[in-house]
């Protein structure tokens, strides 16, 4: 059975699709299954054609399977539902979409299979969960000060890593962070992996940077030179930065919200997202000490579960 992965993300501009697709040729590659690239042309000669996005391929031909990695819009969070509404009216018509135009469906843990399930049961039946896990571009090592200094970047950070959306929770870990005492703030500046375009709340500290756009190396040396990640979201698919966190010997602390302790297990410590108060403590607690033990990653994720998973949905799927 011929393979292909739906690569049209790669002729735009960068997402998170495109990690997922390189991950899953990473995976492919680990457990030597054959696969091709599909690029958007008229003709696809795979069996399977598996897109990283929801986005069916219209081509003729191969069985599709197409991936829907949450329902964020629908779970818990302080946003109202009227501010949600054009996102939920975008979920419920890729919902539609799957439901008439795809095979199956990926998605990346047990927690999105059952939230995915029970707000679209007519999508149950497809579902076929493929796990992520952290990129090798992610790894322990010595920290290349020299490459943080051009950047401006600084170490010892409290560090934030995703979209600047509400359900990110980053004006939550701001507030928290901003909560703590000036001399903690000086000594651990706040750094968001992110760009400051969107954040339209003025933001007064000299202690809080915004990195815009920076390369995978950039990244894994502020993994290994922070004194700790923060993962605050009220909402997840899966939460890969952690993960790369970890992979990278930074110690991480969570939200306990939808997938994360599924993803992340012991190797962190939670909090409660919709409590500013708890983020706090906790950051406190962990800034206050020189001894946050060693980070561990969970096992549980790698390539080769990834790639033996999809060798399991092609079986199912022949």
């Amino acid at each position: 059975m011929k393979l292909a992965f739906d690569a049209r993300c790669n002729n735009g501009k960068t997402s998170s699709f495109n990690r997922v697709l390189e991950l899953w040729k990473n995976a492919a590659h680990s457990v030597e299954l054959d696969f091709s690239e599909w690029h958007g042309d008229d003709y696809c000669n795979a069996d399977v054609l598996i897109s990283p996005n929801s986005d069916i391929a219209t081509v003729q031909g191969p069985i599709k399977v197409a991936t829907l990695h949450d329902v964020n819009p629908i779970q818990p969070q302080p946003s109202s539902w009227i501010r949600r509404a054009p996102a939920i009216h975008a979920l419920n018509k890729t919902a539609r979409n799957l439901q008439l135009n795809a095979n199956h469906i990926i998605t990346g843990c047990d927690f999105a299979k059952q939230s995915i399930s029970k707000a679209f049961p007519a999508l149950a039946n497809k579902l076929f969960v493929v796990p992520h896990y952290p990129s090798p571009a992610f790894s322990r090592g010595e920290v290349n000060q020299q490459l943080l200094q051009q950047h401006g970047l600084p170490e010892n950070c409290v560090l934030f890593v995703s979209a600047i959306r509400k359900h990110k929770n980053w004006s939550g870990l701001l507030d928290a962070w901003s909560a703590l005492p000036l001399e903690m703030q000086r000594a651990h500046p706040l750094v968001f992996v992110a760009s400051a375009k969107k954040v339209r709340r003025k933001i007064k500290s000299p202690h809080v940077l915004f990195t815009e756009h920076i390369t995978d190396e950039v990244l894994l040396h502020l993994y290994r030179s922070a004194k700790i990640m923060v993962f605050p979201s009220f909402a997840e698919g899966f939460g890969l930065p952690p993960l790369e966190a970890l992979a990278s010997g930074c110690k991480v602390i969570s939200s306990n919200a939808t997938c994360l302790p599924e993803v992340l297990g012991d190797s962190v410590d939670y909090f409660d997202p919709f409590s500013t108060e708890q983020l706090t403590t906790l950051l406190s607690q962990h800034l206050g000490t020189n001894d946050l033990g060693d980070a561990q990653a969970s096992p549980q994720w790698s390539a080769e579960l990834t790639g033996n998973k999809l060798k399991e949905l092609l079986d199912f799927i022949q």
